[in-house]
């Protein structure tokens, strides 16, 4: 496993997609993902592709901003794939003026290398309690 890898696969997860995430810029959230990426969030279907995640990302955020905190925990890297697990702590701002709530939870994401670069490949993350 190169270190260079798995540095680039640890900042994705801590320092970039946290700012993307925060930035509401859907066309730079998705450009995040390889073009046959699948996301699996909880509670809604899965996006096929970056278009896909690109609608539901802007769906998302159309009424909150989000504050998210990632740690990993577990990097691991094989050839042009990977994994992060981790940790996400996300302050859910509403833009209704209802109370801000934080919410705890934890992420795997398959990585993979595309034209050079560590993409994520497939995500899925569920709620924990805090």
């Amino acid at each position: 496993m190169s270190v260079s890898d798995r540095n680039q696969i640890k900042t994705i997860f801590e320092d970039i997609y946290p700012e993307n995430a925060r930035a509401k810029d859907s066309d730079a959230y998705a450009a995040m993902f390889t073009k046959a990426a699948i996301q699996m969030p909880p509670h809604v279907p899965d996006h096929y592709g970056r278009a896909s995640i690109a609608a539901g990302y802007a769906q998302q955020v159309a009424d909150k901003d989000l504050a998210p905190t990632l740690t990993a925990e577990e990097i691991q890297v094989m050839g042009d794939f990977g994994y992060v697990t981790g940790i996400a702590m996300v302050t859910v701002h509403p833009h209704d003026g209802s109370p801000s709530v934080q919410i705890k939870f934890r992420g795997l994401w398959l990585m993979q290398k595309e034209q050079g670069d560590w993409k994520i490949h497939r995500q899925i993350w569920n709620e924990k309690p805090q």
